[in-house]
């Protein structure tokens, strides 16, 4: 029977641990390698307008800027404060780069394990009983004078044979990736601080009068 049972130390000969462990590192450094490549093409796209024709640098078309136009109150250095005409209103426009005011996405993969779990089961019974039925009936007499005998013989044979085998084998492979966004990295974080300081208001106008409100009654 022991010659019978699978061989546990063959069943893990010839298993290919190199691609199991080294494939899914190469597929995330692969996607490593994309996601940084989207975060490039989105800068490229959405913080910088399309270069010239004729441009062989891309990011030629100076920065992508979002402006906003708007009102605020100046006081009119004319006026002592609370008189009428003491407050005035300036059109301004802010002019702010698009990067500052997105999401930059910045994916990174931060874990991957790789999990294998090989479970080999084998187990051989066999049983071997005889059942073959055969059955012999025989009846005998003997005597002499006043004595008389009777014998009867009867027996049977019965005769069985049964084998049982059973083995399984089973394997499990698990991958967990684990990729979460670190924010913008330094260098880009520096570049919009600097931006940022240029995001003044700018009055693109004369102040103007402010209309007096009506007199409660």
């Amino acid at each position: 029977m022991a010659n019978e049972l699978v061989n546990m130390s063959d069943q893990f000969k010839g298993l290919p641990m190199g691609e199991l462990i080294g494939g899914p590192l190469n597929a995330a450094c692969e996607a490593q390698v994309k996601l940084a490549q989207a975060t490039a093409d989105f800068i490229k796209v959405i913080g910088f307008l399309p270069p010239a024709k004729d441009a062989t640098d891309p990011y030629s078309g100076g920065t992508r800027t979002a402006t906003f136009r708007f009102k605020r109150p100046v006081d009119n250095p004319a006026v002592k404060p609370g008189e009428p005409g003491s407050t005035m209103e300036e059109e301004v426009e802010l002019v702010v780069p698009m990067l500052a005011i997105v999401k930059v996405p910045n994916l990174s993969i931060t874990t991957v394990d790789v999990t294998f779990d090989m479970e080999v089961k084998s187990s051989f019974s066999s049983k071997e009983s005889t059942d073959a039925e055969a059955s012999l009936d025989a009846e005998m007499s003997v005597g002499w004078g006043c004595f008389k005998a009777t014998a009867k013989i009867h027996g049977s044979v019965a005769s069985h044979k049964e084998n049982t085998r059973s083995s399984d084998n089973s394997a499990k492979y698990h991958v967990l990736v684990h990729a979460e966004d670190k924010g913008m990295p330094e260098g880009l974080a520096r570049v919009l601080d600097i931006l940022q300081t240029a995001c003044a208001p700018r009055a693109i106008g004369p102040a103007k009068p402010v209309a007096a409100l009506p007199a409660a009654a």
